[in-house]
């Protein structure tokens, strides 16, 4: 909870896309659109993470070319700046669409959550009903009518995909610590993301596929170095937990762990089995 979040290692792990294992930042989609946007705020993985879902994934090239200045960013209104300014003048979240209706067209934030909730369940009854209100009291602050219509159109339209921003930021912050993690602790954190995933031989492969892509070699299974899930040694390798051995199970590994540690390595075979407790490391788990 204290990392720093201007952290440059970081973002240059997002920039390069090298997401596999962080948090909501996976899939090819994503990539794509981090390689484009080469993001270096907090605010950019935010607004990446509402934007890139079905629907507002359309405005993603949009908010990228804003971003690198080779598209204009425009308001409706000048008034929208305010609250539009920090994703480059494109509608993303909720709260905007809360803050908008109390600025623009004097609703109290009661009515803008109302207005926050028929959107998210597209109630045409309430929109339809909220709308003459933000019109009059739009007009009332002598705002151009015909841009006003523009923008409840476009709020309409928006309905449809709205994400919560708190939500977005939510996800963001995990991702980032995650991101951290990986660009400072490689081999400890893809230990973590292997032991996570000891049920599923599938999820395995493709984390040990990554560490190769890391350079960070995993080494087979080693009564004398192996802890119970995958850990790093002291050469920064990650060496595979004696748990993760089909056939093993917790408590064979437990036991053969409590002997290591209580009188020192094993010299060889014989000795393994002679120390072992026989009762919880049968013969099928010395043959697997």
């Amino acid at each position: 909870d204290e990392l720093p979040l201007d952290d440059t290692l970081t973002y240059e792990l997002f920039q390069r896309a090298e997401t596999n294992g962080i948090f909501q930042f996976e899939s090819d989609s994503v990539k794509k659109y981090m390689r484009d946007l080469k993001p270096d705020t907090l605010e950019d993985l935010i607004a990446l993470n509402a934007l890139n879902r079905p629907g507002p994934m359309e405005y993603i090239p949009n908010y990228i070319r804003r971003k690198l200045g080779q598209e204009p960013v425009e308001y409706d209104l000048p008034e929208m700046e305010e609250y539009l300014g920090e994703t480059y003048g494109i509608t993303v979240y909720q709260e905007q669409v809360m803050l908008l209706s109390q600025k623009l067209g004097g609703f109290t934030k009661g009515e803008a959550d109302k207005l926050r909730k028929a959107m998210g369940k597209k109630d045409r009854k309430i929109l339809d009903a909220l709308k003459p209100k933000f019109i009059e009291g739009a007009k009332a602050k002598n705002l151009d009518e015909k841009v006003l219509e523009k923008v409840w159109t476009d709020w309409e339209a928006f309905a449809s995909y709205a994400f919560n921003k708190s939500h977005s930021t939510c996800y963001a912050v995990v991702a980032y610590q995650s991101a951290y993690l990986k660009a400072h602790y490689p081999p400890e954190f893809m230990a973590a993301n292997l032991t996570n995933n000891l049920g599923s031989m599938d999820k395995i492969t493709f984390f040990m596929d990554e560490c190769r892509s890391m350079n960070i070699p995993v080494l087979g299974p080693d009564v004398n170095e192996s802890g119970l899930k995958f850990a790093v040694n002291k050469k920064g390798e990650i060496r595979f937990g004696l748990a993760a051995i089909k056939g093993v199970g917790e408590g064979a590994a437990e036991s053969i762990l409590a002997e290591r540690t209580k009188n020192g390595a094993f010299t060889d075979v014989f000795d393994f089995v002679r120390r072992v407790s026989l009762r919880s490391v049968n013969k099928r788990t010395i043959e697997n």
